[in-house]
């Protein structure tokens, strides 16, 4: 998926989400690093990083409404990407909490 066929709330939950999830754990590692920026690559950088710099400035209760209004066609996609992030270093218990509320969240059922 292409970051421009996002709409705006989508792709600044995925920054969002993302700024938080290689959060989660207490540091940035050198393979988060590099995920990170082979997403931006992947999607479309300009337009990922300029979102990048915007999602600093949200709060947690801006971010979970736009995380909401996520549509259904593309919450798989954004569950997967940042499952993919949380595993280059290994899911920690934090990362595994922020999961499990986009799957509550998103009303996502292991299968």
């Amino acid at each position: 998926m292409r970051f421009d066929e996002l709409e705006e709330r989508e792709q600044l939950a995925l920054t969002g989400l993302v700024r938080l999830m290689v959060r989660m754990d207490g540091q940035f590692s050198p393979g988060e690093v590099d995920a990170v920026a082979a997403l931006a690559r992947e999607v479309g950088a300009g337009g990922f990083w300029a979102t990048m710099a915007r999602a600093q400035t949200i709060e947690m209760d801006e971010l979970g409404k736009q995380v909401e209004q996520v549509r259904p066609a593309v919450r798989e996609w954004m569950y997967g990407v940042l499952v993919g992030l949380a595993a280059v270093d290994g899911i920690e218990e934090s990362e595994s909490e922020l999961l499990t509320w986009l799957m509550d969240i998103w009303e996502m059922h292991a299968d």
